[in-house]
């Protein structure tokens, strides 16, 4: 028996593991970042609307570290392997994708394009959910960042009254129904992220619960 079959294995398991080992360090440094700016972005929270912009300025040089973070990954994946490790890191660029549509929300009230994540990011989103033939960011983590969004905007609704920003619950309300319409006309064929789905609705009854508590004590019309 030639034992130089089982010595090559070896060394392709040797090289397996030494990859999967480079993939989980990228994916923690991405991590490490998305935390930092998470923390920096949360101080949009705390403070009225006509000063968000030194919140997300603040933050832009943690996007280009994580832009960074992701080029580092993409260098070790391969097209042909992209779904063999896709699992390892989908959570983190969901991550890094929440942040961008957050902030881009902060900027300027509106909705983050799949063209916006890849300017932030480097990577296009695969809106035509395409054969993958470079790293790409999946449909699936763009919507799921977008769903996070609800989350932040039932927070950001209510800690507006908070700061005495009594206005910014009615404009936040407007944007999300409107989301909220446009994720309806979606059939969703992932149940992660169908379950994420339904749980929108408790954000948007949130929202709704601060305006009518305005309404009632006659601090809005």
């Amino acid at each position: 028996m030639d034992v130089q079959l089982f010595v090559d294995l070896q060394d392709r398991l040797d090289q397996e593991s030494t990859l999967r080992e480079d993939i989980k360090n990228a994916i923690n440094e991405l991590y490490k970042t998305c935390r930092l700016a998470t923390a920096k972005l949360a101080k949009a929270h705390a403070v009225p609307k006509s000063q968000t912009k030194e919140v997300t300025d603040a933050i832009k040089p943690q996007f280009e570290t994580i832009r960074q973070n992701i080029s580092t990954l993409v260098s070790l994946i391969q097209p042909v392997t992209f779904y063999k490790y896709h699992d390892m890191w989908t959570n983190a660029i969901q991550s890094a994708c929440g942040l961008v549509v957050f902030a881009i929300y902060l900027e300027s009230a509106r909705l983050a394009t799949p063209s916006d994540v890849q300017t932030y990011l480097g990577c296009r989103v695969n809106t035509e959910n395409a054969d993958v033939t470079e790293f790409v960011i999946t449909l699936e983590e763009y919507l799921n960042a977008i769903v996070s969004l609800f989350n932040e905007l039932s927070r950001l609704a209510v800690n507006a009254v908070i700061v005495n920003d009594i206005q910014r619950p009615q404009e936040i309300s407007t944007f999300a129904s409107e989301l909220y319409a446009g994720f309806q006309l979606l059939n969703l064929k992932n149940d992660n992220l169908r379950r994420r789905f339904d749980s929108i609705k408790y954000d948007i009854k949130k929202i709704e619960e601060v305006q009518y508590d305005l309404r009632v004590r006659g601090l809005i019309s």
